[in-house]
């Protein structure tokens, strides 16, 4: 005889499964927990080793702050509204771009310190153009 499942308990069975909206949400926290471990914690040590080397290089402390600030809160409202989503799609597609919008967040750092040092490479050129015509 083959065992049959009742409808009662296969109705609650599905009560009790998680919300794929819950899970989109789920990952999607995972994942942009992982991008600041992973990929921000690095940067900002690198870019602390940047700002070591006092004048010769400004890094800009108050837009990174900003943008890293700003861009993660975005992502934090991408994944509440992933999980308030009743679409699965939606959810879904809300939670990757918070991870997008986090890792963006988490590169920024490089970029705008990266920007300042060629800058100041730019500033320098003159400089040693000056000294080499100044050699007899």
């Amino acid at each position: 005889m083959a065992r049959t499942m009742s409808y009662s308990s296969r109705s609650l069975a599905q009560r009790r499964a998680i919300p794929p909206r819950f899970v989109a949400a789920g990952v999607g926290l995972v994942l942009v927990v992982a991008s600041g471990l992973l990929v921000l914690a690095p940067v900002l040590g690198l870019v602390g080793a940047a700002a070591s080397a006092g004048p010769v290089l400004s890094v800009p402390v108050g837009s990174i702050t900003a943008v890293v600030v700003l861009g993660y809160l975005l992502a934090l409202g991408l994944l509440v509204a992933a999980a308030v989503s009743r679409q699965t799609l939606l959810a879904w597609t809300l939670a990757v771009v918070a991870w997008l919008v986090s890792l963006a967040a988490s590169v920024w750092p490089i970029i705008a310190t990266a920007d300042q040092a060629v800058d100041r490479v730019r500033d320098i050129w003159p400089w040693i153009m000056q000294l080499v015509q100044q050699v007899p």
